[in-house]
């Protein structure tokens, strides 16, 4: 039967307890609030009202799917009041509980509760249920059957209380299912992928994770520099600093390390700036799997700085290109007196960010020893060399 179908299961409920009841007990069986002889239809008495008061989720099936990939249905418990008449229309007489007895010993035995032999539309609403529905008895308080029996119409009648459950009610929304791995849908039907379709790496580890980098400040050239974290020990890991990548190795005391080298980090590879790191390691797949992210600052290098011709010669390393923000600044007595921003390379094809030069704006300062600033795009040298202007 249709899922679709289930969405009037709890109709079909309600039809199925009629139709077993009145099999079993010979007496007519209403269903709706438990109201006097007028008003139920012309059914004659005695008989026994079903009155379902209360419709609760099923908690030990809330969000279970009928398969995988699809939504899970609404499993609902649906809670009803039996209520008896006599002959006379009267619920709370000796005849009347005779009539209650009679519904009783029938409920008790239709503690499973079968759906064959229904209604067209109610088999098929119940159909795809696929657990057995489950009748069992529930207190009956007189506090709970005089708060659903109040008002100026109302009045108190004796009833009993019963629970039916699992009832389904599946989704309307499509299952989201998706075609098998390893399968060449290309093909002949069900053949399989020659390369064995694709495969997933599963590992004990979400990865490498950063901590601290010491120290956080470093130039190319200095000893290697320390990673701190989890899953550092991993193997084919990288460092991905900036644009470049690092080996990540385990030095003798088992700390993960990578050495940032010169030849690694040339100028013409990456410039001195604060940079993002990374712990990189590569999958089986070819992907790329990265830590969180680190900030670490390369330091340019300042080695030389000397008076040539009206500008200041620089040599060093990470001097900085045409694209980066390079300021220089001269210090004396405490002070800088004065930064440019006028640096260009030097004439002849050295290698890239090793030579340039500063061309001094005027006003000219006056003859005397200063130390040499070197800041390229935020990051100072550790160096202030010396230079005697005339």
């Amino acid at each position: 039967m249709p899922l679709a179908d289930s969405s009037r299961a709890l109709g079909a409920v309600a039809g199925l307890l009629t139709q077993r009841i009145e099999l079993l007990t010979g007496h007519n069986v209403t269903v709706g609030r438990p109201e006097p002889p007028s008003a139920n239809g012309g059914i004659g008495n005695p008989r026994l009202n079903l009155f379902l008061y209360e419709v609760v989720f099923d908690p030990s099936l809330r969000n279970t799917p009928l398969d995988e990939g699809q939504d899970a249905p609404l499993w609902l418990v649906v809670r009803y009041l039996m209520t008896p008449f006599d002959d006379e229309g009267e619920s709370d007489t000796a005849d009347a509980y005779r009539v209650l007895g009679d519904g009783l010993r029938a409920l008790q035995s239709l503690a499973l509760l079968p759906v064959a032999g229904l209604q067209p539309e109610d088999q098929a609403a119940l159909d795809p249920n696929p657990q057995q529905l489950r009748l069992t008895f529930n207190e009956a308080p007189s506090s709970l059957l005089s708060s659903l029996m109040q008002g100026t119409d109302e009045r108190y009648r004796f009833s009993m209380c019963f629970e039916v459950r699992p009832v389904m009610i599946a989704p309307a929304a499509p299952a989201a299912y998706s075609l098998l791995i390893g399968i060449d849908y290309t093909g002949a039907p069900g053949a399989e992928a020659p390369n064995g379709g694709i495969g997933l790496s599963v590992e004990p580890t979400l990865g490498p994770v950063i901590d601290r980098v010491t120290p956080p400040s470093f130039k190319a050239g200095d000893p290697p520099v320390r990673i701190d974290g989890t899953d550092l020990d991993l193997g084919g890991l990288e460092v991905q600093l900036g644009p470049v990548l690092l080996p990540l190795t385990l030095d003798a005391a088992r700390n993960a390390v990578f050495n940032p080298t010169k030849a690694a980090l040339s100028g013409t590879a990456i410039s001195a700036s604060s940079h993002a790191l990374t712990v990189v390691r590569t999958l089986s797949t070819g992907r790329r799997r990265s830590s969180n992210i680190a900030v670490v600052n390369l330091l340019p290098e300042l080695d030389a700085a000397a008076f040539d011709q009206g500008e200041i010669d620089l040599q060093g390393f990470h001097l900085g290109t045409a694209d980066d923000d390079v300021v220089v600044g001269l210090y004396r007595n405490g002070a800088t007196v004065r930064s440019y921003d006028d640096v260009v390379n030097a004439a002849g094809a050295p290698p890239a960010q090793t030579h340039r030069r500063v061309r001094l704006a005027p006003p000219a300062l006056p003859g005397d020893a200063y130390r040499v600033v070197l800041r390229v795009n935020g990051q100072q040298a550790r160096q202030s060399p010396e230079v005697t202007l005339p």
